[in-house]
């Protein structure tokens, strides 16, 4: 039975049940981050028209680069509290999370004061063009006023999972979820208040979030307390290098679409890029659905490894990288059959709708293979092999997108930019299973995994 107080004791509890305890309220935590923007998208897209849901996907790149951040030191630290925990050091704990929520707050603040001041620079930057750019200039400069509280809200979500409260996190990011809902269909769509309107919904929907989440900081219930500290570099410093290859996979998200959105734009038009915009909220749907499902596994493979339990890190590992080929593969199931109904959430014209779930039954042939390169990449973050998880993020997320843009146009035409992402998530994967398999084959070497098991 799990222990009392609404923790969870991972010695006690099976490894699926934990997982599924863990992973759970980790998943639905990141689906309410991608439902920020999903909703904004739906509510501009049907209130106002394609063309400000092309701004919102312009705006896309710049949010998922700040959420990329917040998991730069978020996760390197939620490993070190994490495994702090496994030993026992629950004044350890504390300390690392003052020190990241501290520091996110003090960087958020800088780089939002700084891009609000620049954000017509910035708009241009995102690709806007013409008529976009006083509508990305709308969005971002209202949605900057808050997202310091949206980088502060994820950490704090993050480390109640590693406090051993899954379930408040889960009950904050519902509050959340429910009232931007709410705020975007009064905000957007009975007083018109149009992208502006949809940014305000967004960042109040961020504020509650984090505001519910520092009510159990605050309370006796879990371990984790807020410290009188003065953050330091060294600290922060080592956060980053643990957690760089999970920035660099949400950072891979903001950068892939940034390069999609300036390719579809010089080889076709606006056009094609509101029909994109879709395919953009549900790649990144599917990326931080992955992502959550890896939170839920890291906390329990930093928790064993602390207890030098190598054979429950197989186990956990290998039943997290099944889960996620049954979610990929059902999810692309359902997009190649309803995918239109999808689209039309986000569009009313019916070509734009059509041309959408077009591209959609390509581009997330993907999906069966991102998957297993997301979990593996988190997987050996939670391992502190940051240079095994920085080459598959980087790979996945960089290099072969960014060469397979500028090559397979050129020599396929323009329509082969929807078939890149399937191309770099497959060979992405080769490299994948490669090294997941040497790494269990090391231990089993070093007998850290006995011989039958």
């Amino acid at each position: 039975m799990s222990a009392p107080c609404g923790t969870i004791d991972l010695k006690k509890d099976g490894v699926g049940k934990t997982l599924f305890r863990y992973a759970l309220p980790s998943t639905m935590a990141v689906w309410v981050f991608a439902l920020y923007t999903m909703v904004d998208g739906m509510f501009v897209g049907r209130g106002v028209g394609p063309q400000a849901l092309a701004a919102v996907n312009l705006s896309l790149p710049f949010i998922a680069i700040m959420f990329a951040f917040s998991i730069l030191i978020t996760i390197g630290a939620a490993t070190i509290a994490g495994k702090q925990k496994g030993k026992g050091d629950h004044e350890g704990a504390s300390r690392t999370f003052s020190t990241t929520i501290y520091s996110l707050l003090a960087f958020g603040l800088l780089v939002c004061g700084i891009s609000y001041f620049n954000v017509e620079k910035l708009a241009y930057l995102l690709g806007a063009r013409d008529e976009l750019v006083p509508l990305v200039v709308e969005y971002l400069s209202t949605l900057l006023m808050f997202n310091a509280f949206y980088m502060v809200a994820y950490s704090m979500e993050v480390f109640a999972k590693v406090d051993g409260f899954p379930k408040r996190e889960l009950a904050a990011i519902c509050c959340a979820a429910l009232a931007n809902i709410v705020l975007d269909y009064f905000l957007v769509i009975r007083f018109g208040w149009g992208l502006r309107g949809a940014a305000i919904a967004t960042g109040f929907a961020q504020l509650l979030q984090a505001s519910l989440l520092l009510l159990h900081f605050l309370s006796p219930a879990g371990t984790i307390r807020f410290k009188r500290i003065m953050p330091k570099l060294r600290d922060v410093a080592r956060y980053v290098k643990i957690g760089l290859p999970d920035c660099l996979t949400e950072m891979s998200a903001g950068i892939v679409l940034l390069a999609f959105n300036s390719a579809i734009l010089y080889y076709f038009s606006s056009t094609e890029l509101s029909a994109f915009s879709v395919v953009g909220y549900i790649n990144n749907f599917m990326l931080i659905t992955m992502i959550g499902l890896t939170q839920g596994m890291q906390p329990i493979v930093t928790f064993s490894r602390g207890t030098g339990d190598y054979l429950g890190i197989k186990r956990v590992s290998g039943l997290t990288i099944r889960t996620a080929f049954v979610i990929c593969i059902s999810c692309y199931l359902g997009i190649f059959f309803f995918g239109d109904r999808i689209a039309s959430a986000f569009l009313a014209d019916p070509e734009l709708v059509a041309q959408s779930h077009s591209i959609l039954r390509i581009f997330s042939l993907g999906f069966l293979f991102m998957g297993m390169n997301v979990v593996t990449s988190g997987f050996f973050t939670a391992l502190e092999e940051t240079k095994r998880a920085g080459a598959l993020s980087l790979l996945r997320g960089f290099i072969l997108v960014l060469i397979s843009l500028a090559i397979m146009p050129r020599l396929f035409g323009p329509d082969s930019i929807w078939w890149v992402a399937p191309v770099c998530e497959l060979s992405t994967l080769l490299v994948s299973v490669w090294l997941y398999r040497k790494q269990i084959a090391n231990w089993y070497r070093n007998r850290m995994i006995p011989e039958m098991a």
